[in-house]
Parts: structure tokens; C-alpha cells; sequence
């Protein structure tokens, strides 16, 4: 059989990896009872010995050897360890954690615990999934992990969707179901009938993925509650099992908190919620990226980070290099002076923007500059102070990390393809052509895994984390950044901007060409750095409480037309969409400006867009789910000391029998600003009714907000614009 991995997993009951193969014949089923995971113990060997004798007379193990194994990524050689091998799949876990209570929880460390099976199982055939891959009893992969070019197989894929009496305005698991959809087959009558007929549909169409939009928070678990109340075997994927995978959980990451709910994975059959990142930000393509990459099926990648993904990466590296993955990291920070805290705990190096608008300025970025600084000077974990290159390592600037000159990094070397193919990527995305959409997925969520591979060296957790390594990286951009502002001014450029990876450049008399300036800067710092633009002109704008220039809040027209925004209300996601389409309609009176000149001329027009829009609020034309705003949900209700506007939503959830965990998404219209009662304070987006009105007053002062944004270099601001719009 040839054809592509499309999923796998290990089934408990049968001690057994199953795998499915997409052929074009029909997807295939394949067994295999021979796969059995095992861990390892490391310790002293006293403390082994009488351990190997205790795990012996347990009958949930199956045999305990003695091995050689190498443990730590900064030796190359191999220790002693005990090679434990459970009798059962679901014996693993326990005994890991049996024997971590009887080392009291420091004697001992142990390895390749919680690794996914089935990545185990791809590590240890060599093969990965959505990639071409014979089987004949054994298996043979058709293409290589980091080719740049492969083909996706046509996956048959269904929307499904449901759509329920809902009362209390939000759909709840009691709720009737009156309809559902699968992909352009809608399902009537009665809910057992419905159930029953979804499950003859998927046996007719046979789908290679259900798509959902909220599946994992709503869809499928009420799909299944409410087959469980009827009495129906509903089967969504290709055979019978339990669906929910962990629980659901908020979390802090990145300076904000996130809401991951529980999972609904099906078994051969893969279950793509739209509403999940990486399908959110990349598509199916960028979904294959990541997982192919990885070594995570499809289904399980989509509900990952892409942090998760490079340090999966980092975990096949390492199992290619020979070594065992450490489980419960525990890595201590090297003592630091004060005096060294102060040189080593910083960021990147920001200069202040002008504020106003400018003319003619370049941008330069450098290509994934943090990641190419980890390649290029050998940052990792074990290469990091190594002891063999103490007198001739390479030294990160004023910091004095050193790192090895003789031994390759496992970092630099799992980042070596991702590099290539943004590369790659970036390029082909440029090129109109068939497959440039296929191209800019590709690219876009390799983007996001460069980045989270230089925020999880400073991650605790991280299995390859080291804050050493984060400092190294930060002090060779600092010290890359004053460089090339050097050369840049040598040649005839002022730096009017410039914040850890980009500078912005204007031209003086007498400059030297932007691509002489860009070559000279590359050759010196021998990292790639790329063209951003020309800007016709560009408006850096104000921090609202200091006056200063804000470090990422601008926008301008480059010279081929495009406008490039940050920071400002359209691409916030808490904006109503309002106030979306009156900003937009002032930068698109913006866009028609060629010059400085131009654009104040312009002013007048775009304010004559925020009156109209005013007018229309005044006028009661604003449909109300223009007006809904999108918020974060960033703590328990009972902590919300103020009845602010998420707390009044909150609450009017609550009275309902809803309850909103940190990190998901409440929306709302503002009904009345001044009371305190949270009836009426706001309305809940699906609790509106006909008759209500928004809070006019509120609005207007967004609408001003929006435009003080755009035009605060000028004079204008909020309060000054609200009276002329009331």
C-alpha cells in the first residue's frame, strides 16, 4: 500500500499503535501490537540496583534492564541507566510516577515519559505523517521530512454544523436540535432522527475531515450529549471510541491569558476546529507545515502551540542524535553577581521615533533575526558556556556568555531547515502562480515558530530552555542593531526609528543607495536583512499619556501602494466594527495622498468621514452588531472588583446559567454608561433584541478616539474631536 499518514494513535485496551493511511483506493486501517514504549531510570547506581529489584516483582512491569543511554544533551557519552518496560500502554505513567515518589523526587531522573506515542512510533519507523509512505508489514517513507516541494492528498472534507432553539439568546447542551449540517446535506425532524441520519451520512460520504467552527467548545460535545440522552451509537470517526481528551483549561502566556478548551479528537477520521490558531492563521497547509514538521498528527497539532511544535522538533533532533528526553526539566539558573543581573537582563535595543509624519524613509528588517543569531553563534542549551571552549568560545558582547566552537548546538541544527524553507517560502509567496495561497501558509506559520523558538529559550519549562541562552541572544541583537545604525549613518542615512529588528532610514544629501547600504550592513553582521519598503510617507504617533513616540503604533503608504498599519484600531480585535469601518475609510482618503503635502491637505476629507459616520450613530443607521465589541475575558467574575463593562456582561451570563472561563471571548454592546445596574450597563451580543439602543455618547467617544489615533501628530484629539461629532 502507498498513500499518506493521516493520523495515529495508541488504543489502550489492545496495547496496540494504530495508524491510518489515505490511499487513493480508500483509507486504510493499520494494526500494530508490536510497539511498546518504554522509560528510563537514571540515579545512582546503588539507589538503581535496589530499584530494579522492587520494579522486578511488580506485575506491571514487563522487564527492567540495565542500558547505556546518553541523558544530557552537553556530553556525548553515555551513562547507565534501567530500561523499564510496562506491561500495559496506561502502566507507563504510573509507574514514572511511583518511582518519582520513592526517589523522593530528587534521587532519580527519568527519561522518554511523556512523549507522544504515536511520535514515538513515527521516530522510531522513520516516517511522518501527511507524507507519502509505503507499508508491506513494514513501513517505507516515499519522500523526505524537510522536502520544500510535496503534495497534500484531495482529503474529502465536510463542514458540520447544528443549529439549536436557543431561548436564552446563547445555545445550551438542554437546548432542542433542530437542525444539522454535513457539508451540503441538511439533516430535519425529530433530534433522534437527526442523530441517526448523521450517522448514515458519514458512512455514505465517508469524510476525511469534519470541519467545525466552535466543534471542540460546543458542536461535538452536544452532538454527543444529546446522542447519549436518545439512545444513539453516533460513530463521528471511523470507529467507535471516548472522545474528550483532558479538560479544559486557562492559561497565561505571552502577556495574555488563554482559554483552551477540551479537545474532541476522532479516531481515523480527523476532527479540524476553524476556530483553533494555527487552522485560524494558516489553514489545512499551514496545519500540514507544522505537523509534518513536528511528527503530530493533523488533529493534534491543530490544538498545540506552535511552541509546542518546535519543541517537538527539538525532541526528534535530539532522538536522531542518540539521546533520551529528560522528563520534569528541572535546570537551575547559574548564579549571577547583581552587577551581571544588570548587564544580562535586558531586551532588545529600541531607538525613540520621531513622532510626524515623514517622507521618503526606508525600512530595512533583518530576516528572523533571532533565530539566525541562534544558528550563527551556536546558542543552545549545552553549547553555552561549554567547558571546552572557555578561552577561545564565541563571546556574546558585554555580557561574556561564551558558546562552543567545536561542537554544533542541537538548536542551530533543528533550526537549520525551518530556516531555509521560510526562506524558501518567502520567495515562492512573491511569484503569482498556482500555488502562492499554498506558499503563504507555509510561510506564515513558520513565522510563528520562529518566533516562539526564541521565546522558549527563556521559557523555564521548556525541555531545551536556558535563560543563559536568551541573554546570549538579546546581547548579540543589541549589539548587531548599533552596528548597523553605524554603517547606516556612514552612508549618508539618519535612524528616525529603529526597535529590535527593523530600522527606519531617511535619506540625507548625498546618500549612498538603500541596496549599497543594505549589502554593506549584511556583509558586516553576516545575517540577511531584507528591503522592507519606501515609504511615500509614514506617521509614527504618540504614546497618549507621555507625548513620546509610541514604540510600535504607526502606519504609512509604501511606494507600492500598500499601506502598512500597526498599533492603531483596525487591527485591534477589540474594535467595533463601527469604528473599523471609519478608520478604514479615512486611510482610504489617506491612500490617495502621494506626499507630506498631500496628506495634510487630506485631513479635512478624512474628518469629513468620521462626521458622516457620526451622523449615521446619531441617525440610529448603525446596526447593532456593528456595534459590538470583542473582550477578553482575563479573570474569574468574582475577582472584578468594578462594575466595568466585561464584569456587567459577565454577570448577565451568570444570571443565565452561563458560566465564562479567563481567556475566552465575551461581546457585547454598551447600553447605558453611567448606571450600575448590569442589566442595562451592556447588552450581551446574543441577548439583544429588537428595541434596543446603544449608549450614543460611547461610541462617539470611540469614534473620536479613532481619529485622534490617526491624526494626533497634528493637533487633533479626542476631547477636541467628540464635541464637533456630537
Amino acid at each position: 500500500m502507498e498513500g499518506w499518514i493521516i493520523d495515529a494513535y495508541a488504543d489502550y485496551q489492545r496495547d496496540s499503535l494504530v495508524t491510518w493511511l489515505w490511499t487513493p483506493g480508500g483509507v486504510r486501517r493499520i494494526e500494530d501490537p508490536a510497539y511498546r514504549p518504554r522509560f528510563y531510570i537514571h540515579g545512582g547506581r546503588g539507589d538503581l540496583e535496589i530499584m530494579k529489584r522492587r520494579l522486578g516483582r511488580l506485575d506491571r512491569v514487563e522487564e527492567v534492564e540495565w542500558a547505556s543511554k546518553k541523558i544530557d544533551i552537553r556530553s556525548t557519552e553515555p551513562v547507565p541507566v534501567l530500561d523499564v518496560l510496562p506491561r500495559h500502554y496506561r502502566d507507563l505513567h504510573p509507574l514514572a510516577e511511583l518511582v518519582n515518589r520513592e526517589g523522593q523526587f530528587h534521587d532519580f531522573r527519568l527519561y522518554d515519559v511523556d512523549l507522544r506515542h504515536n511520535q514515538r512510533y513515527f521516530l522510531q519507523h522513520d516516517i511522518f505523517p501527511l507524507s507519502r509512505t509505503a507499508y508491506n508489514g513494514t513501513w517505507k517513507r516515499l519522500e523526505e521530512p524537510f522536502a520544500l516541494e510535496y503534495e497534500l492528498p484531495p482529503l474529502n472534507t465536510q463542514a458540520l454544523d447544528v443549529q439549536v432553539d436557543a431561548p436564552e439568546g446563547l445555545p445550551r447542551y438542554e437546548d432542542r436540535l433542530r437542525t444539522a449540517r454535513l457539508g451540503e446535506t441538511v439533516l430535519e425532524g425529530s433530534e433522534e432522527a437527526i442523530l441517526e441520519d448523521l450517522n448514515q451520512t458519514l458512512r455514505e460520504e465517508d469524510p476525511d475531515i469534519l470541519l467545525t467552527v466552535n466543534g471542540d467548545p460546543f458542536v461535538l460535545p452536544y452532538l454527543l450529549q444529546k446522542a447519549e440522552s436518545h439512545g444513539v451509537d453516533l460513530v463521528l470517526g471511523r470507529e467507535r471510541q471516548r472522545f474528550r481528551h483532558g479538560e479544559g483549561k486557562s492559561y497565561f502566556t505571552y502577556g495574555k491569558i488563554v482559554y483552551k478548551p477540551t479537545q474532541y479528537l476522532l479516531r481515523g477520521r480527523l476532527h479540524l476546529d476553524a476556530n483553533h490558531f494555527a487552522h485560524r492563521e494558516s489553514g489545512l497547509h499551514g496545519l500540514a507545515e507544522m505537523s509534518r514538521l513536528a511528527r503530530l498528527v493533523p488533529q493534534e497539532m491543530l490544538r498545540l502551540t506552535p511552541g509546542t511544535a518546535i519543541t517537538a522538533m527539538q525532541v526528534n533532533e535530539a532522538h536522531w542524535q542518540g539521546y533520551v528526553v529528560l522528563w520534569k526539566k528541572n535546570l537551575p539558573e547559574v548564579f549571577k553577581t547583581a552587577e551581571s543581573l544588570v548587564l544580562c537582563d535586558r531586551g532588545g535595543f529600541i531607538l525613540e521615533p520621531q513622532v510626524g509624519i515623514h517622507e521618503g524613509i526606508v525600512e530595512v528588517d533583518y530576516a528572523s533575526l533571532y533565530p539566525q543569531i541562534m544558528r550563527t553563534y551556536n546558542i543552545s542549551p549545552e553549547t553555552i558556556f561549554c567547558p571546552c571552549c572557555k578561552e577561545d568560545g564565541m563571546v556574546a558582547p558585554a555580557i561574556g556568555h561564551h558558546t562552543c566552537v567545536r561542537r554544533r548546538g542541537l538548536i542551530p541544527v533543528y533550526l537549520d531547515p525551518v530556516l531555509e524553507r521560510k526562506k524558501y517560502y518567502k520567495q515562492k509567496k512573491k511569484e503569482a502562480g498556482p500555488n502562492q495561497a499554498v506558499y503563504e501558509a507555509r510561510d506564515c506559520i513558520l513565522k510563528w515558530m520562529l518566533v516562539t523558538s526564541f521565546g522558549y529559550m527563556g521559557y523555564s519549562n521548556a525541555r531545551y530552555g536556558r535563560i543563559e541562552c536568551h541573554e546570549a541572544i538579546n546581547a548579540y541583537a543589541r549589539e548587531l542593531l548599533v552596528r548597523s545604525v553605524h554603517i547606516a549613518e556612514a552612508h549618508g542615512y539618519e535612524v528616525i526609528h529603529g526597535i529590535v529588528d527593523s530600522l527606519w532610514l531617511r535619506p540625507l544629501p548625498g546618500h549612498a543607495s538603500v541596496e549599497e547600504v543594505v549589502q554593506r550592513i549584511q556583509d558586516d553582521i553576516g545575517l540577511p536583512l531584507d528591503l522592507e519598503g519606501v515609504y511615500r510617507w509614514v506617521i509614527f504617533l504618540p504614546c497618549k499619556t507621555t507625548g513620546v513616540g509610541a514604540l510600535n503604533r504607526y502606519y504609512g503608504l509604501l511606494e507600492d501602494g500598500e499601506m502598512k498599519l500597526r498599533g492603531i484600531e483596525v487591527r485591534r480585535h477589540d474594535t467595533p466594527p463601527f469604528v473599523v469601518q471609519a478608520q478604514t475609510g479615512m486611510l482610504e482618503v489617506f491612500r490617495q495622498a502621494q506626499n507630506a503635502r498631500e496628506f495634510q491637505d487630506a485631513i479635512p476629507a478624512a474628518l469629513q468621514v468620521l462626521r458622516e459616520a457620526a451622523g449615521n450613530l446619531r441617525k440610529g443607521r448603525v446596526p447593532l452588531e456593528d456595534l459590538v465589541i470583542s473582550k477578553v475575558v482575563t479573570k474569574p467574575l468574582e475577582d472584578y472588583v468594578v462594575l466595568n463593562y466585561t464584569a456587567a456582561a459577565l454577570r448577565q451570563l451568570k444570571a443565565r446559567g452561563f458560566k465564562t472561563e479567563p481567556g475566552e471571548y465575551i461581546r457585547y454592546v454598551i447600553t447605558d454608561r453611567r448606571t450600575r445596574d448590569y442589566r442595562r450597563k451592556v447588552k450581551f451580543a446574543a441577548f439583544l433584541q429588537e428595541g434596543d439602543t446603544p449608549d450614543e455618547w460611547e461610541y462617539l467617544r470611540l469614534l473620536a478616539r479613532s481619529g485622534e489615533t490617526l491624526l494626533a501628530p497634528f493637533g487633533y484629539t479626542e476631547e477636541g474631536l467628540l464635541p464637533e461629532l456630537s
